[in-house]
């Protein structure tokens, strides 16, 4: 799925999905045929799993260590 369709379904904004794009914690696809980003299953639930983490209290790289 894309963007701002994983971002329908979690109920946050593209700029979130993106924000955890870009610092790693979430890993999408890339199509090579026209370069946009694809998020599986794997990054859905990666992605419920911070949105769990940060409610509970815990910080960005807190979730980073966890992940690693």
């Amino acid at each position: 799925m894309q963007v701002s369709e994983l971002a329908t379904l979690l109920g946050v904004t593209t700029d979130t999905i993106r924000f955890y794009t870009r610092i790693g914690l979430l890993a999408p696809t890339k199509s090579p045929s026209n370069g946009y980003k694809y998020y599986r299953d794997k990054e859905v639930s990666r992605m419920r799993f911070i949105m769990s983490a940060r409610n509970l209290g815990f910080s960005v790289d807190e979730i980073k260590v966890i992940f690693s």
